[in-house]
């Protein structure tokens, strides 16, 4: 497995994040030779079918130019020559370069998605270290594998190129006695299908060292047990933080709770375990609502409030629990405890709880 230089083991899979960070830093799999085999392949079949159109504007401008021939030479009949030239050689090998661009950027597009990061261009002053990136250059497991790729890319298309040739040796010598066209025809075709062989070769190659380079790029861009930990705190925050904010946070709605406490008419308890109170002004509120409630400590607080600020304390353990397990801070009280609440207070003048 890859290792720090630290000689730390990276074990783990690359996180989102820093697959975003190497990517923006220039560090993506890419394959030189996919794109290469994609052209090659293109620019073979394109000039194989491009070939009449390639003619028929050839045809056109050998008839033109050999109209020179009688032309006095003059600054008028040069400016003309040079003028159709170059609309000619704009004419053939624009659409080409237009083409194979739009081909370019497509596959270049498909390997590494559409983005552009000027890290991978700034300059870098290491690098003038000579004796170290020379070490790093060519001793370096990459270069070895680059030179193998290169060694067996030749060698592979010198086959196929002779190959290619020696099945035809025996029609090439009959060909020699053919009519010029034919033996044109004949070599065209011959140079086709060797370009094209050697094109898809060169295609099975890219796409090969594609999925060698995605390997590759994963490897390289794993990290190590700790790297996950520190970018974990980077993103989601110190846990030690957030547990002391979260704490903080829940101290303060506690605090604003307990405030609440003796702006309540009422408090039901289990005796000591929980504590609920309840607020209800006739006429302006719609119902009963729990304006705090808590158990343990909370409940002793809540009862304790409750004492000294004058309000009306009663125990029924039942309905005390039936209400700090279902009923939310600051909602009502459902209707069906409406009997329940003026059953144990006997009040129902008092809070207008005789709706049934």
């Amino acid at each position: 497995m890859a290792e720090n230089q630290d000689g730390t083991e990276k074990s783990e899979e690359a996180t989102p994040q820093h697959r975003e960070a190497r990517r923006k830093e220039g560090s993506v799999a890419k394959s030189a030779d996919l794109t290469s085999g994609v052209l090659l392949v293109v620019i073979v079949l394109g000039f194989y079918y491009y070939t009449p159109y390639f003619m028929d504007l050839f045809k056109g401008f050998f008839s033109e130019t050999l109209q020179f021939i009688t032309y006095n030479l003059n600054e008028d009949s040069t400016y003309y020559l040079f003028m159709y030239s170059l609309k000619f050689m704009a004419k053939l090998l624009m659409p080409v370069f237009i083409f194979l661009f739009i081909i370019a950027v497509a596959i270049n597009v498909y390997q590494v998605g559409f983005f552009i990061s000027g890290k991978a261009i700034e300059p870098k002053f290491d690098k003038l270290n000579f004796f170290a990136n020379f070490m790093k250059t060519f001793f370096s497991m990459r270069k070895v594998v680059d030179l193998i790729k290169s060694l067996a890319k030749i060698g592979l298309l010198s086959v196929i190129s002779w190959y290619a040739v020696s099945e035809e040796v025996s029609t090439i010598t009959r060909m020699i006695d053919a009519d010029i066209m034919d033996q044109m025809a004949y070599l065209g075709e011959l140079i086709f299908d060797i370009l094209l062989k050697l094109a898809l070769l060169v295609l099975a190659i890219g796409v090969a060292d594609f999925s060698y380079q995605k390997w590759q790029h994963n490897k390289d861009i794993r990290m190590t047990k700790q790297e996950i930990k520190e970018e974990y705190k980077r993103s989601e925050g110190d846990p030690q933080v957030r547990n002391r904010i979260r704490q903080a946070q829940q101290d303060a709605a506690r605090k604003r709770m307990l405030d609440d406490v003796p702006k309540s008419d009422l408090v039901i308890t289990n005796p000591t375990h929980y504590a609920v109170a309840i607020s209800y002004k006739i006429g302006v509120d719609r119902a009963p609502k729990i304006v705090a409630k808590g158990k343990g400590l909370v409940a002793l607080k809540i009862k304790e409030l409750a004492i000294e600020s004058r309000i009306d304390i009663v125990v029924d353990p039942p309905l005390a629990r039936l209400l700090y397990d279902s009923v939310s801070i600051g909602d009502e009280v459902p209707e069906n405890l409406y009997q329940a609440l003026a059953a144990i207070l006997g009040t129902l003048k008092k809070y207008g709880l005789n709706k049934k």
